[in-house]
């Protein structure tokens, strides 16, 4: 694992709801990772500070066969005293329908200075193994090919990952939002199709995107000792004994 300065995470799972109806009963998330400067969390919510739900996790019990994705926020916050290096990834295999081979994968837009992303087959490609070493390809694994009817086409099994990687100053930090939503969010994102085949008789679609923001966490100043007054108090103090000055000149001179 690299050795960085002190890392503060919170994950927080928004969840968007079900989504539409074209999406089939069995549409799920079969697994999930993420990576916070080389350190897993895979299929569980037992990461610091996350809020735990059953819309959104893995195959096992209580995930099973869920229609539900959300969003999932990742704030890094460099606690050190000078400039370091973040890394965040996230990866994720959403089944849209059945069949589970039947699917492809187009790219929307151009990823961003710093992001990263890869497409490939949980199980015959090396996807996980580069989201877990955070070196993305920045590649496309299953193109769109022939509709996948008899299981002998070229489409297949898609799973997508994305990453992130920054710097932050001493009290910085920065959000990373990995999103799956029904509709394109516009943007760079990757898009995961169903086609219409033997057992479904409309294209299903889910798009992944993400986003990093960097902001700033300073702390409040400390109130003040015992015995001195707010600033405030202070200068209110000090207008009016420059009055009192000016009403006592005003008198001297009469």
């Amino acid at each position: 694992m690299r050795k960085l300065a002190i890392v503060v995470v919170v994950l927080m799972f928004l969840f968007l709801g079900a989504l539409p109806a074209a999406f089939a009963d069995d549409t799920s998330l079969q697994s999930s990772l993420i990576v916070i400067n080389g350190t897993d969390y895979a299929d569980t919510l037992s990461v610091p500070g996350v809020i735990a739900s059953s819309g959104f996790g893995p195959t096992s019990s209580p995930y099973a066969g869920t229609s539900t994705y959300g969003a999932v926020a990742v704030t890094v916050t460099n606690t050190g005293s000078s400039t370091a290096s973040f890394a965040v990834t996230g990866f994720f295999d959403a089944e849209l329908s059945v069949p589970f081979f039947n699917e492809y994968a187009n790219i929307n837009g151009t990823a961003a200075s710093g992001q990263t992303w890869e497409v490939g087959d949980p199980n015959l490609s090396s996807i996980i193994s580069d989201a877990a070493a955070q070196t993305l390809t920045n590649t496309n694994g299953i193109p769109m090919g022939t509709d996948n009817t008899s299981g002998t086409g070229t489409n297949g099994d898609v799973s997508f990952a994305m990453g992130f990687a920054f710097s932050l100053l001493a009290g910085q930090t920065e959000t990373v939002t990995f999103d799956i939503t029904s509709t394109n969010p516009g943007g760079f994102n990757i898009e995961q199709v169903h086609p219409v085949d033997g057992s479904n008789n409309s294209e299903t679609d889910a798009f992944f995107s993400g986003t990093a923001v960097a902001g700033v966490v300073g702390p409040p100043p400390p109130p003040p000792p015992p015995g001195v007054p707010e600033p405030g108090t202070l200068l209110m103090l000090g207008s009016s004994l420059c009055g009192l000055v000016s009403l006592r000149k005003k008198f001297s001179t009469n």
